[in-house]
């Protein structure tokens, strides 16, 4: 019996297969790290808006940086 055809597609299904569930893998990481980085920015939003930092003076600094006696000019 000649084996190489039932080998090649067992080897061929096996590549098939890996090459799926890589793909699905790096669909979920990806999806992870998208929803990760809206949650940082969330996170990142609600801190400037709580500590004031969005409030701008119409100058070239902020009101914050001004009350601190940072202001740069």
């Amino acid at each position: 019996m000649d084996w190489g055809t039932p080998a090649a597609t067992l080897g061929g299904g096996g590549i098939a297969i890996s090459g799926t569930v890589l793909a699905d893998y790096l669909r979920h990481r990806h999806e992870r790290d998208r929803g990760a980085e809206a949650r940082r920015r969330a996170v990142y939003i609600e801190f400037i808006s709580a500590a004031g930092w969005g409030e701008w003076d119409g100058k070239d600094r902020c009101a914050l940086c001004e009350e601190a006696g940072a202001g740069g000019g």
